[in-house]
């Protein structure tokens, strides 16, 4: 496996960023995933972190944040570019748990995606079952509307599958549109509240019921090289060593790309876009 793998934020979730930047490594991610939080509560200062990730030769992908980004701009929104500016991060990913109508969603969409795009920032919409966006259709309806170049959606397979989506749901959208993928799978059966499934007791990918061969074959077959990580929310996986749960779960996530023939691009954060 030579193509570019992430581990997400919430894979290693309750490692601090030191113990999940050497796991993450070692098993042989390219990549890191954050939440506001990892760099907020670190403890560490911008250079600290920065030194880490390089010594184990690590980029973030993606940064993940469930602020109500409708509502404008606030100080949430401010430590996220920070982050972007100082340490260097690929995409945002946004999903939306406040109550506002799809069709009133395009423009403030469209203003975060303006605003990220001055720190050189994508932003991914990303739709969960559960969410006020809950299938990859009305996440692209509002994508497609804002019409920013710097935007698109997030495919979490997890989250995919419990929406009920098939490729057919591809048909028309372009294959730049879909800014990364997130590898994990699916129990057999649904759990009564979608959310406390989401978060404890997804599969490894490659390891449930989904057809992730098939969604992956799809994209793959549609021209979609969207960067990919892996996110595991599990029980199994949080009560095992770091180095342990990483290996899985690059080993899960390379062996479904492996299979498919599905390739990664690679990607650059904003500053190393940037030159910086």
């Amino acid at each position: 496996m030579t193509a570019p793998l992430t581990c997400s934020a919430n894979t290693l979730r309750f490692a601090d960023l030191p113990s999940r930047a050497a796991a993450a490594a070692a098993a042989g991610f390219t990549g890191l995933g954050l939440r506001v939080a990892d760099y907020v509560d670190s403890g560490m200062s911008d250079e600290e972190i920065r030194d880490l990730l390089d010594r184990h030769g690590l980029r973030v992908l993606e940064l993940e944040h469930t602020w109500d980004w409708a509502a404008g701009e606030d100080r949430v929104e401010e430590a996220v570019f920070r982050l972007a500016d100082r340490i260097g991060v690929r995409q945002l990913n946004v999903p939306m748990f406040f109550e506002h109508p799809t069709a009133e969603l395009v423009e403030p969409f469209g203003a975060l995606c303006d605003r990220a795009a001055a720190h050189g920032v994508l932003v991914g919409f990303e739709f969960l079952p559960y969410s006020h966006v809950r299938t990859f259709g009305e996440a692209w309806e509002v994508v497609a509307a804002a019409g920013r170049p710097n935007s698109g959606v997030v495919i979490d397979l997890w989250h995919w599958f419990r929406s009920g989506a098939t490729p057919a749901d591809l048909d028309g959208v372009p294959a730049s549109a879909i800014t990364s993928l997130q590898l994990c799978d699916v129990l057999p059966e649904a759990g009564p509240d979608l959310a406390d499934e989401a978060r404890h007791r997804r599969q490894l990918p490659g390891h449930g019921t989904g057809d992730t061969l098939g969604l992956l074959g799809a994209l793959r077959d549609r021209g979609v090289h969207a960067p990919a990580s892996v996110e595991v929310f599990s029980d199994d996986l949080d009560a095992r060593p770091a180095a342990e749960a990483a290996r899985l779960a690059f080993d899960a996530g390379a062996a479904v790309l492996d299979r498919t023939g599905y390739s990664p691009a690679s990607w650059t954060t904003n500053l190393e876009a940037a030159g910086r």
